[in-house]
């Protein structure tokens, strides 16, 4: 089995013509529509990624922490005149 991975959307009128082709050539050809979801093992790939630079101890408790007090300090600040 050999498979072809089409990554950006297609219509399919031009999907058609495609298997039509790969028929002609006696190419048993099927169309297998899938959903790219791979958000959320991207983003546990990210979160496990912090502390890995050389000499840095980076913990992502302690970002979120900073920016959580970064975010009140600029909502509680009085505006410049």
């Amino acid at each position: 089995m050999t498979e072809l991975i089409l990554r950006s959307s297609i219509d399919r009128e031009k999907l058609n013509s495609i298997v039509m082709f790969l028929n002609s050539w006696g190419v048993v050809a099927e169309v297998k529509t899938t959903t790219a979801s791979n958000r959320a093992s991207a983003e546990s790939l990210f979160a496990e990624s912090f502390g890995m630079w050389a000499n840095r101890d980076i913990d992502i408790k302690q970002i979120r922490q900073e920016a959580r007090q970064w975010r009140i300090k600029s909502y509680n600040s009085k505006p410049q005149t």
